[in-house]
């Protein structure tokens, strides 16, 4: 057993020396040297005993410090050192529940901030992924993030940049400022601006809203933009809906009252001029109605009021339709009227009745505008999985500067106005049918006083695929 060097210095160093101090003595009073020797002996005898004693509770203590099964069973066999092991294991056991309850924080700590990370990892992405810019400045008015919108938006990923984008829009950094500091009044805010985009000037209406702790202090401000260009379009666009209502209204009605009065204040006696003016007045009425029915078809369709039915057809077949209803209206008028369909078949999927009525409108628009002596052609092809319809005239013609407005509402070309009545909500009618209903496109090809070609591409196809079997089987002369 090896001494530890503190028991030495403690116990033996000691003992030794008292033991030669007790042996001289003990030899000067009794001038014996061999009992002298032997107290000598006996004094070191008793102090390894005593320091083997202590060593071996040290050592036990050192054992029962380093290994919890053996800490458990207390301080007993410590000897000496019984009630300071009792304290130092009290304190070891304390000292290790509070490392473990510290630890348990901590991994539940690590938990938590890894939880945090992930959703705001899952969170960043998601606002990134909006087509909407996303703005979050914080307690100073300073940028702390942005979605990808917003950066495309702002036209840069640099801080610095994102916070001189930021103070460039007076009216953005307003409406953040205001949204942060009076929150007592609404935590809400909302402003409209303009800002400059690639160039365009487009608009924007901003939302914002007040981001508080729950002990109620400002965290900061998260604004959402939305275009707005659409909606001022769309708000112009009713405006002058509205605005032409009003007008194609106005005009026949006061013509009508105009000529009531004449009737009914007796201003015109003559059987022939009440004729006339009530021939005028009926005119005016069929105008009325025309653009009331045309309005409440168009609106009826758009708005789903007009239940649409679309069915496969054999598209020659819905033309020669049209065809004829047209026809006898020209001929009245001295206009040919040349039909040239494909002799191929041509499968489309339509509503036959609107398709039906939007190219009596191109057909009627063509007679109307074209002079006595003049022709229509009414023309049908293939072209890959394409089916195009062309209407051409050799009249008047429409000008280069209005083919861009010719499918408005309410559009009608100055030039032409004097050459038949109408409302200017034929063509819209037509577009609408062909694009929006049947998935095709519309073109207009014009010369002056050359004439105008309408073109409309369908898709081929029918989705019934019994029915196209069936009409190869008829073109094909098999037995069915």
């Amino acid at each position: 057993m090896k001494l530890r060097p503190t028991i030495w210095k403690t116990l033996l160093l000691p003992s030794v020396s008292f033991g030669v101090v007790f042996s001289v003595i003990l030899y000067l009073f009794s001038q014996n040297a061999l009992m002298a020797a032997a107290a000598f002996g006996a004094s070191c005898a008793t102090c390894v005993i005593i320091a083997s004693i202590v060593n071996r509770h040290a050592e036990t203590i050192c054992a029962r410090l380093r290994r919890q099964e053996l800490r458990d069973r207390g301080a007993v066999g410590t000897g000496l050192y019984s009630q300071v092991m009792q304290e130092a294991f009290d304190l070891l056991n304390r000292s290790e529940s509070e490392a473990r309850i510290a630890s348990n924080e901590k991994t539940k700590l690590e938990a938590a901030y890894h939880a945090a990370d992930r959703k705001t990892s899952r969170m960043e992405e998601t606002l990134n992924s909006l087509e909407t810019p996303v703005l979050i400045t914080d307690g100073k008015d300073e940028l702390l993030f942005h979605n990808q919108a917003a950066i495309r938006l702002f036209g840069s990923d640099d801080q610095q940049s994102k916070k001189t984008q930021l103070s460039d829009i007076p009216a953005l950094q307003q409406l953040v400022q205001e949204t942060r500091t009076r929150k007592v009044a609404t935590e809400h805010r909302s402003a409209e601006f303009e800002w400059a985009v690639d160039g365009a000037e487009r608009a924007f209406r901003a939302k914002s809203k007040n981001i508080s702790s729950q002990h109620g202090s400002s965290l900061g401000v998260v604004t959402v933009l939305e275009d707005i260009v659409d909606e001022r379009l769309a708000k112009t666009r009713h405006a002058e809906f509205v605005s032409s209502v009003s007008h194609e209204l106005k005009t026949p009605m006061a013509g009508i009252k105009a000529y009531i009065e004449l009737l009914m204040d007796g201003d015109v006696e003559e059987p022939e001029e009440q004729q006339e003016l009530f021939g005028y007045i009926d005119n005016q009425v069929d105008r009325l109605t025309r653009l009331v029915n045309n309005m409440l078809n168009l609106a009826r369709i758009e708005s789903g009021v007009i239940k649409i039915t679309r069915k496969d057809y054999e598209l020659n077949d819905v033309l020669r339709k049209a065809f004829e209803i047209v026809q006898p209206s020209a001929e009245d008028k001295n206009i040919r009227m040349v039909s040239e369909l494909s002799d191929l078949y041509l499968p489309v999927h339509l509503d036959d009745d609107l398709f039906v009525q939007a190219i009596v409108n191109l057909l009627s628009n063509a007679v109307k505008y074209t002079p006595a002596g003049g022709e229509v052609r009414l023309q049908s092809q293939m072209e890959e999985t394409t089916a195009v319809i062309k209407v051409q005239d050799s009249g008047m013609g429409i000008p280069a500067d209005s083919l861009p407005h010719i499918f408005e509402r309410f559009y009608r070309v100055p030039e032409n106005n004097k050459a038949a009545a109408g409302t200017g909500l034929g063509l819209a009618l037509v577009h609408y049918v062909s694009t929006d209903i049947h998935n095709g496109q519309i073109s207009v090809e014009s010369v002056i006083d050359q004439g105008s070609c309408f073109s409309i591409t369908l898709p081929l196809g029918h989705r019934d695929q019994n029915q196209k079997k069936l009409r190869q089987q008829q073109l094909a002369g098999t037995p069915q």
